[in-house]
């Protein structure tokens, strides 16, 4: 039984007047002749494809991850933009896919935007809402970066500033500065992405990266670490956990603090 399951033909068909790209029409065409009832053996003969290449072809565009699909005919690297970004390629292909939820000609031109452009770190054009939880308060409280409800249960504990609470981060921001401009002295030393000190772990939600130099792909990958002073949201909502600095993994990441010179309350771990 032929016909697009997860996508209406009406959303690609709009696609249609906004890609740029001859192989992006000819995916979108062959998807919106599909739902029409034509088989996949008779677009394989029009479009000079095997069966298996249009089968391959539906299932990526009758998907919520379709613009991520989108993205990629038009000429975006997705691999290389997770690079700029400090992002693994699959958080960078669900930014993309999320874009979904934007008007089409708004979410066209964002590809366009990386398409057409040159390679350019992920960054979001909304605010985000980064909520964050103090790295000392969570151990006191015989929590762990593992529980599944870590942020529930800091909520439920009446927790405060400067152990726990949220801030918006607007766009063109690192999360430092916007902690810094909210009234949160958290701890940095370089604020340029090369030491350690204003390291936070990301427990939901994404965080991209441009400019960072010391973090292994371990702490980044696997631990989920990200530098403030660097970071910006791509997601509309971040949960952290900061004041991460002294933990082991980092020891050898850390520069000196500017506390240490000059005693400013800026630089102090929440």
């Amino acid at each position: 039984m032929s016909g697009l399951r997860h996508i209406e033909m009406e959303r690609l068909q709009e696609w249609l007047g906004e890609v740029r790209e001859g192989e992006t029409t000819a995916a979108l065409m062959l998807a919106v002749a599909y739902d029409k009832g034509i088989g996949t053996g008779e677009l394989a003969s029009w479009y000079d494809r095997s069966p298996e290449a249009v089968e391959e072809t539906i299932a990526s565009l009758d998907s919520p991850e379709y613009v991520a699909e989108i993205a990629r005919l038009e000429g975006v690297d997705v691999e290389t933009v997770a690079e700029e970004s400090g992002l693994t390629v699959d958080s960078v292909e669900a930014w993309f896919a999320g874009l979904s939820d934007r008007p089409v000609p708004e979410a066209a031109t964002v590809i366009r935007g990386y398409a057409e452009d040159g390679v350019k770190p992920l960054l979001t054009g909304e605010p985000s809402t980064v909520y964050h939880l103090d790295h000392g308060a969570m151990t006191e409280h015989g929590w762990s970066l593992d529980d599944p409800d870590l942020f529930e249960k800091a909520a439920e504990a009446d927790l405060d500033l400067p152990e726990y609470g949220r801030f918006l981060v607007e766009p063109g921001e690192s999360i430092l500065e916007a902690a810094e401009r909210d009234g949160r002295s958290w701890p940095y030393a370089c604020r340029g992405g090369a030491c350690s000190n204003c390291a936070v772990v990301v427990v939901d939600g994404d965080v991209a990266m441009p400019g960072q130099s010391v973090l292994s792909d371990e702490l980044t990958r696997e631990a989920n670490a990200r530098l403030s002073c660097v970071g910006v949201p791509v997601t509309a909502e971040v949960r952290l956990v900061s004041g991460v600095d002294e933990l082991d993994e980092f020891a050898d990441l850390r520069l000196p603090s500017p506390a240490s010179d000059s005693g400013d309350a800026g630089s102090a771990s929440d």
